[in-house]
């Protein structure tokens, strides 16, 4: 049964995830008024047509019938190209934007410590709620031709107090807040706009500032409360594809890995997303984000993983 706490918190978590918020077939009657027309004329004449006159008035009704033919196939073409899956293509000289809050309902596993106090954190995905305090999340993401800009910012605050103290005390409650600015461009390698496909190059930074809090109690030890925080540069790189199914569902997905303030960092996102109009999408999938960072007595070696559910809005 839900508490009172766990209500409030998923509705402010669910606010701050959503708040950020021709062709037509031609009718044809030329055909029709010609033959009528043909008809009325034969009725009230008695004279008999030249010849000359009855080859001409053929050759029109060949042109006319030659035109309807092919202002048919026209409308079957234009009919048969707006029902195509495929999305409508744009105007790669143009800037296109795509902004996307997203909530990630990450877990959290690993291990984080401050001056030889280290403790294991264990925060599965269905544990987000309660261990949520705050969240924010968003990616922008410009094109223009072959040039391509992709921003992900993530702020995100949790509280474990299911985290192990070790030996030397008897509980702990660990509570991180975590910034990452991840800024990256990169370059067109491979697009087709009739198959909505694309496959782009990208490279940049990935911003981290972490702080931890760990309040442990009594056991061997005494009691105590210890606090710290690091902030490093990660040099990143990867590969990012999109590729549409239809044309209202398509697949998307980004890999990175890098280093340079932490040992190691790498991420996977792989998702699906669905078009509720040409300017709203509808974005769910699943990413995996690790780093590796010890120095300086502070450790943050961290796994996030869980789905991710988001709105991308384009202009």
């Amino acid at each position: 049964m839900m508490t009172t706490s766990f209500i409030a918190k998923s509705q402010r978590v669910l606010s701050v995830a959503f708040i950020l918020a021709a062709a037509g077939a031609i009718s044809i009657t030329a055909q029709t008024q010609a033959e009528n027309s043909a008809t009325t004329a034969a009725t009230a004449s008695p004279i008999v047509k030249p010849k000359a006159i009855e080859a001409k008035t053929s050759e029109v009704g060949v042109n006319v019938a030659t035109m309807s033919a092919s202002v048919h196939t026209a409308s079957a073409t234009t009919t048969t190209s707006s029902e195509s899956p495929v999305p409508q293509t744009v105007d790669p000289d143009k800037w296109q934007f795509q902004f996307s809050p997203y909530f990630w309902l990450a877990g959290l596993h690993g291990t984080g410590g401050v001056r030889n106090r280290t403790t294991n954190v264990g925060e599965s995905f269905s544990d987000v709620f309660d261990a949520l305090n705050f969240a924010f999340m968003g990616t922008l993401y410009a094109r223009k031709g072959k040039f391509v800009s992709l921003t992900d910012l993530e702020f995100v605050s949790v509280s474990d107090k299911k985290a192990t103290p070790g030996p030397l005390f008897s509980t702990v409650d660990a509570g991180f807040k975590t910034f990452i600015f991840d800024q990256e461009v990169g370059y067109g390698l491979l697009e087709n706009q009739e198959k909505g496909a694309l496959l782009e190059v990208l490279g940049g930074a990935r911003v981290w500032h972490v702080s931890t809090d760990f309040d442990f109690g009594a056991g061997i030890l005494p009691a105590t409360r210890i606090k710290g925080s690091r902030n490093w540069v990660d040099a990143v790189g990867g590969l990012r594809g999109k590729m549409a199914l239809s044309k209202k569902m398509f697949l998307t997905g980004k890999f990175d890995l890098g280093g340079g303030g932490s040992k190691f960092t790498w991420q996977v996102f792989g998702g699906a997303g669905y078009n509720i109009n040409p300017k709203i999408a509808l974005i769910f999938g699943y990413r995996l984000l690790d780093v590796d960072y010890d120095k300086n007595n502070f450790v943050y070696d961290m796994n996030q993983r869980g789905p991710i559910v988001g709105l991308g809005f384009r202009f």
